[in-house]
């Protein structure tokens, strides 16, 4: 068992692979994944010739009993098929595919040679149960940050170009002394096409001091000034202080930066004769952030437990109260498992309190005519909108509404769900710390 090196005629594909239902034999099997993948097998065999096999990968595979030794494979399906109809073209006589299908192998399987991708990368399993868990973290999305976790939008464009308005934004995350929540909200469906409006167009530039020669940021300021109005926009947008939709002509952006403050306007006078990137600019010139001065009153982002001691909530019902009690004791540290499930238990027992004491009906009916309990993510909103009609500012709720769309937020109900049902969802301080910031406006209102 463990790491092995393979040959197209040791493979076989597996007759039970998700992909596909059941197959009686490789003919069949084969057949299924044409018909499941179509097209995108092909462009899996196009790219297998022009690169070989991705080195990032290998095959899982589990050996079969009897001579000649034969492997299945548990994972990597697509392209042990891909190896049958290169290696032999004449397997497709067989199959049923579309003429443009068959005819992209065909010629595909004329440019192949097995040491393209020979000796194959493999890793032997004891069993099918073995695999469970590795397939499953394979197939199943982020889980959490187990599995593979795509690139998002700013990282594909990075990885791409990297272009100015990337190389501004890199800049006030690096060196703009930003708080942990602005970052948060910076990585969340940060509004970059706006940020590289503002760059490309060219009286705003000249309004803030920078350039954009060869693909490059550059500027004639200092280290401050530069960074001084590309913070400013980096934030306003992050936070929709300013809206999308008021910076969509040349005269609106520059009405927009010609606005700034003077803590947020750079000092053109500054300008030197030598230009640089704002890559170039070393660290130093930014200078150390000021060391805040110490206070007696207790950081609220280094508490020991997931309620902060000043919480203004004061819960009514009994059962309830007495599991807020328990949650403003357990030790963030001893027990974050604990307090997930509890802070999963308060939120929704709180929002239902609320509907019960407003009239607001916890069930759903059904087409079928069947009452059915409504799920949290629902009654959530519905708090919140009631919430709002008797005049709570929506702004209140921000974070709240946020974690009802983005997966990654800490408050997220699925994500909460997962700390109770799922055994391989384990929640960090911070996250729970995080979860209870973004939850505990919406409570304050609930147990006014």
């Amino acid at each position: 068992m463990g790491e092995i090196k393979l040959k197209i005629a040791d493979l076989v594909l597996d007759h039970d692979n998700p992909r596909i239902s059941h197959a009686e034999g490789q003919q069949e099997a084969l057949q299924k994944v044409v018909n499941n993948q179509k097209l995108k097998l092909a462009k899996l065999a196009q790219s297998i010739c022009e690169h070989g096999l991705n080195p990032m990968d290998r095959l899982l595979v589990l050996r079969v009993a009897g001579r000649p030794v034969r492997f299945i494979a548990l994972e990597g399906n697509r392209r042990v098929a891909v190896f049958k109809i290169l290696d032999n073209p004449a397997v497709m006589t067989g199959l049923e595919m579309t003429d443009a299908l068959r005819k992209i192998f065909e010629k595909l399987a004329k440019q192949f040679a097995r040491k393209i991708v020979e000796p194959i990368a493999g890793f032997e399993m004891p069993s099918r149960q073995a695999s469970d868990y590795w397939l499953e973290l394979r197939h199943k999305g982020e889980s959490q940050g187990a599995g593979i976790v795509g690139w998002a939008y700013m990282a594909q464009r990075r990885f791409r170009s990297r272009p100015p308005e990337l190389q501004a934004l890199d800049l006030v995350l690096e060196q703009g002394n930003l708080s942990a929540e602005q970052k948060m909200q910076i990585s969340e469906k940060f509004p970059l096409s706006t940020l590289q409006r503002l760059v490309e167009d060219r009286q705003v530039r000249k309004a803030i001091g920078i350039e954009v020669k060869k693909g490059k940021l550059v500027t004639k300021l200092p280290a401050s000034e530069v960074l001084k109005p590309l913070k400013k926009m980096v934030i306003d947008l992050a936070t929709k202080t300013v809206k999308v939709g008021d910076l969509m002509k040349s005269d609106q952006m520059l009405a927009y930066v010609s606005g700034f403050e003077k803590n947020s306007a750079p000092d053109l006078s500054k300008e030197r004769r030598a230009e640089r990137s704002v890559d170039e600019i070393p660290v130093s010139e930014f200078g150390r952030p000021a060391r805040a001065l110490r206070s007696r009153t207790p950081d609220p982002t280094k508490r020991k437990e997931v309620v902060p001691k000043n919480c203004p909530i004061k819960v009514t019902d009994n059962r309830i109260a007495e599991i807020y009690t328990e949650l403003r004791k357990l030790s963030l540290e001893d027990h974050r498992n604990a307090i997930a499930v509890l802070m999963r238990v308060f939120l929704e027992l709180s929002i239902d309190h609320f509907m019960d004491q407003n009239n607001i009906s916890l069930k759903i009916t059904l087409p079928s005519g069947r009452d059915q309990f409504k799920a949290l993510d629902t009654k959530l909103a519905e708090v919140i909108d009631a919430l709002v009609k008797i005049g709570v500012p929506k702004d209140r709720f921000a974070a709240v509404t946020r974690s009802l769309s983005v997966k990654e937020n800490p408050l997220n109900v699925d994500l909460l769900h997962m700390y109770v049902h799922n055994r391989y969802a384990t929640p960090s301080p911070g996250e729970l710390t995080a979860a209870w910031n973004n939850a505990q406006p919406l409570l304050e209102h609930i147990w006014s």
